[in-house]
């Protein structure tokens, strides 16, 4: 009797380490073209975010992003250039913007004067920011997931790159949250804590990881992880009984052995990559006098930052790529449906020297502080870094085969930006990176009739008009926040 196999399958070993399989055709009920509809198939949400504006302070030049062409075959400029290979499957909205409160009071889905601490809320939850940093209501994500994570293993994946804050004279105070939930008492939205290491998101996701109650258990498990045992070899049993299957055609093999080389792969990267270096995961020896934090910039006395090359920087070019490839393979899987990746932090200090040779930190970038790389072109630099591993992300969901299609067929997939540029209501200075005037975002995918590829100039709308855009792709119906109404032009 032929095998039959579940949609979301798992091939478990005598251990129980498990690895869930990709779609399938053997796992439809039906044969042929006429079952192969992406309409059958799950539906999958990813907001990604970057920790900078799009211009540069004094620059009368908002921003190197938006096309000077409006719809379809638009122009790449320099931030969005990475993009090439993959930009039929991208659309750039342009023409937003999020409210002020103009030394008066905060106006519906609009933010304080004081720019890094205030334009959260608003962006990622459509709620003015409120007299705190965190944001005022649920972000998109976590909406989302409420509706369609169904019975996969991972209500959501939130994954931070930037694995640390990188400023020693002061804290994050949430610039370092992507995701927040809605408390279930009513109160203020619960913030949910980023997963930092790439290793710790693999034992997750991949060897179904918990720190058992039995001790011997628990010293086994340890041992595994630390021989780093590869979870095909555990399953390579179950494995060759799948692949000798009669009934599996030519495409389920060829998916099957691309799924499973692309976790092979995935393991030997995540070998050569070790946990963050926090102080949750290191334990530290007897420091004697205060130190300046490894890693991190000070102050000198006359107040101005003290940076050295070798500060702000966790190999955060590796740990992109292993991210992306984590929420590639997750989704592949149905392990979740609905991830969340902050690339780098809002207000972001990480070193970005070793990624584009600018001798500052990102958010000095904003401010001129590279003296070889001022201004709005060089603001585009430090976020065309983004766009390269945002365009492998959507690369692999393009070329991944699903039933009917490829993965991003059923995806949206946002990518956020702090600012934009134009007046800082704080200072009353024009030209400025402390500014939402001027916002452009990207949304990527082809779920609930997205159409991409198109540069739809949007003016006046806010940047939660983009995410209501994305959640209504994904079957989920209603506003974000304060703000209401899609943009029917990204399905048109």
């Amino acid at each position: 009797m032929a095998l039959r196999i579940s949609r979301r399958a798992l091939l478990r070993s005598a251990g129980g380490a498990a690895i869930a399989l990709p779609a399938l055709d053997i796992m439809s009920n039906r044969r042929g073209a006429a079952h192969a509809q992406s309409s059958q198939l799950p539906k999958r949400f990813i907001v990604c975010f970057g920790g900078q504006s799009l211009g540069g302070d004094g620059d009368p030049l908002h921003n190197d992003y938006v096309p000077n062409t409006v719809g379809r075959n638009y122009d790449l400029k320099s931030a969005l250039a990475p993009l090439a290979p993959v930009q039929a499957e991208v659309s750039v909205v342009s023409g937003l913007a999020i409210p002020t409160a103009n030394g008066g009071a905060v106006p519906a889905a609009g933010r304080r004067d004081d720019f890094h601490v205030s334009s959260l809320s608003p962006l990622l939850s459509g709620v003015r920011s409120p007299d705190n940093t965190a944001a005022a209501g649920p972000t998109s994500d976590q909406i989302v997931a409420a509706q369609i994570a169904g019975n996969t293993p991972f209500r959501s994946l939130v994954y931070r790159i930037q694995a640390e804050w990188y400023l020693g004279v002061s804290a994050p105070y949430g610039r370092d949250i992507l995701s927040y939930k809605a408390n279930p008492s009513g109160g203020n939205p619960i913030a949910v804590a980023p997963v930092v290491s790439p290793r710790a998101a693999f034992d997750s996701l991949f060897t179904n990881f918990t720190p058992p109650n039995d001790a011997a258990a628990a010293a086994k498990q340890d041992f595994l992880l630390r021989s780093r045992k590869s979870v095909l070899d555990l399953v390579s049993g179950r494995l060759q009984t799948l692949i000798a299957n009669p009934g599996l055609g030519t495409a389920d093999h060829q998916r099957l052995q691309r799924h499973f080389d692309e976790v092979r792969d995935l393991e030997r990267q995540i070998s050569t990559v070790a946990p963050p270096t926090t102080a949750t995961c290191q334990k530290l020896s007897d420091p004697g006098a205060d130190p300046s934090i490894g890693g991190a910039q000070g102050v000198d006395a006359a107040g101005n930052n003290t940076y050295g090359a070798n500060l702000g920087y966790s190999g955060e070019e590796q740990r992109a790529k292993i991210f992306c490839d984590l929420v590639h393979m997750a989704i592949t899987c149905d392990l979740s449906r609905v991830a969340s990746v902050m690339f780098t932090m809002f207000q972001s200090h990480m070193n970005m020297y070793p990624l584009t040779g600018q001798s500052c930190d990102l958010h000095e970038i904003g401010h001129n502080g590279d003296p070889n790389s001022k201004g709005t072109l060089a603001v585009s630099k430090a976020i065309a870094w983004h766009m390269k591993h945002f365009a492998y992300l959507l690369g692999k969901l393009r070329d991944t085969p699903e039933v009917g299609g490829t993965l991003i067929d059923n995806c949206v997939v946002v990518f956020l930006h702090e600012g934009g540029h134009g007046l800082d209501t704080a200072t009353a200075k024009t030209n400025s990176t402390h500014s939402t005037e001027n916002m452009a975002c990207l949304i990527a995918g082809r779920a609930g009739g997205l159409k991409p590829g198109q540069h739809v100039a949007a003016t006046g709308k806010h940047p939660a008009n983009v995410l209501i855009a994305g959640m209504n792709a994904t079957g989920v119906a209603g506003n974000l926040g304060e703000v209401s109404g899609s943009i029917p032009e990204l399905f048109a």
